[in-house]
């Protein structure tokens, strides 16, 4: 199921020139999948990977595009781990605030609300400034947009493989 899960959107057949534009393809693809199937998250191993032809076709995707640029092989792996990570992680939300709705009948604002006042608690504490400083801005509302978070968080990691490449570049 996962490796035709992840074989659902298939990579173009030719990359954009550069790096990061790469990397940004192979991302968005990986993310509408794991969107489409927010179980795929969990059943998706960093740690005992499982040899299937879709999950090695991206890894090859994420590697070859950070070959050439001086990174040793470990430097690349860790890098597709990172981003990989990163998507999974944003992901795995998906499937737990679906279950949590499933299992308490509640959408995330009725949740919220049920909770204001523990987090208005904690914040009047006086223990937790900074929590606070930030509730209160946020008190007008704050919306959980994970499309925004993962496009933030997206160029937030490929802003810091850039610098990583330039680094290892300079010393070569």
């Amino acid at each position: 199921m996962t490796d035709a899960a992840l074989g659902e959107e298939k990579l173009p057949s030719s990359a954009p020139s550069g790096w990061r534009a790469q990397l940004e393809v192979e991302a968005q693809l990986q993310w509408r999948v794991l969107r489409r199937h927010p179980w795929l998250a969990r059943a998706m191993s960093v740690t005992r990977p499982r040899a299937l032809p879709n999950a090695i076709a991206h890894a090859e995707w994420v590697l070859r595009a950070l070959d050439g640029h001086g990174l040793d092989a470990a430097s690349r792996m860790h890098m597709h781990i990172i981003l990989h990570g990163f998507i999974k992680g944003i992901t795995v939300n998906l499937e737990t605030e679906a279950e949590a709705v499933s299992e308490t009948g509640m959408s995330d604002d009725e949740w919220m609300r049920i909770q204001e006042a523990d987090f208005t608690a904690f914040a009047a504490s006086g223990r937790y400034p900074a929590f606070a400083s930030v509730l209160l801005e946020l008190s007008s509302g704050f919306d959980l947009d994970f499309e925004a978070l993962f496009e933030q968080g997206l160029r937030a990691i490929l802003d810091g493989f850039a610098r990583i490449i330039e680094r290892t570049k300079r010393r070569l």
